[in-house]
């Protein structure tokens, strides 16, 4: 038997790459979206976290990403590409709460043209 109010914490790259919850987690399907989730992904999609610690910034937070997106990807916006990025930059090889790629790496680097 459990006991009973002990508190259980995950990171939420754990969560976000459960095979059992989001099918082939480590590929870039958009389109496991555009149908009807299944209850367990909704539930387990946590990009602010959940409960008493979730983020406080989270609506302003959603209004800037929503905000950006149209600005980049507007008609007449700029084109963009990667510059000295590869696979291993974005790969999560550490985790310290935050998933993190291997530690040399400069991080995502985009060229605007």
């Amino acid at each position: 038997m459990e006991p009973t109010k002990v508190p259980v914490g995950m990171t939420a790259y754990f969560q976000h790459t459960d095979p059992d919850v989001f099918s082939d987690p480590d590929r870039f399907v958009p389109d496991r979206w555009l149908s009807p989730a299944a209850p367990q992904m909704a539930r387990n999609l946590v990009p602010f976290s959940r409960g008493s610690r979730n983020c406080i910034g989270m609506n302003l937070a959603t209004a800037e990403i929503n905000f950006m997106l149209a600005a980049l990807f507007r008609p007449g916006a700029p084109r963009f590409e990667l510059f000295e990025t590869d696979e291993t930059d974005v790969v999560a090889v550490h985790d310290y709460i935050v998933p993190l790629a291997r530690l040399d790496s400069k991080g995502v680097r985009v060229l605007f043209r």
